[in-house]
Formats: C-alpha cells, structure tokens, sequence
C-alpha cells in the first residue's frame, strides 16, 4: 500500500517544476492572463456577495461594488496597453484612481 503512495511522486514533481520554471510567454500573453485572472476575481466577488450574512445591524460590510468597480479600472488600463485605440498622450485627469480601502462603515 506504501509504495502506491509513492509511484505518482515522480509525475507530482514534473507537474510542480513545470509550473516553477520561468515561462517564455510574451509580455502580451502575460497580461491577456492577467484579464482573465481579474475577470475571475470579478466573479469570486459576485459568488462573495450573493452569499454574504452582513447584516443591515452590522456596522461595517465589505464595498463589493468599489472592489468590482477597481478591478474594472485595472482591466481596463491593461487592455489599454494591449491595444491602444489611440495614440499616447493620454489625458490624466480622465484616469481614475483605486479606492483600495473596501471596508465601509453604515451610514457613510
């Protein structure tokens, strides 16, 4: 029974050194990967917040809307840079800045 255990270790190391070896990807297929991780986190926050107990007594709760809100903004500015459908310079006051704190207090 102890050497079955054993006999996928082999197959367990190759599948871990090959996600631990720097990839060859292009810096363009990197941040494609990049949208589909946010759009990923963007559903963890929708499946978060149909299952959330935060009562309306609770005097603070999460900010899903402002988290999902940020995310949006950091896709879009990759999608951006992917590519642009215009040419830089860009204007700054257009650009919106991250909320960063999702923490928010009733009332406020």
């Amino acid at each position: 029974m102890m050497i079955s255990r054993f006999r996928f270790m082999p197959l367990i190391a190759a599948f871990a050194l090959t996600f631990s070896m720097p990839t060859t990807a292009s810096e363009q297929e990197q941040l494609a990967q990049a949208i589909k991780q946010l759009d990923a986190a963007q559903a963890s926050l929708v499946r978060a917040l149909q299952q959330s107990k935060t009562s309306a007594k609770s005097r603070e709760y999460f900010d899903y809307s402002a988290a999902q809100r940020d995310i949006s903004t950091v896709k879009n500015g990759i999608q951006q840079y992917i590519s642009p459908s215009r040419a830089i310079p860009r204007n700054p006051q257009a650009l919106r800045t991250l909320r960063e704190d999702y923490t928010k207090l009733r009332g406020q």
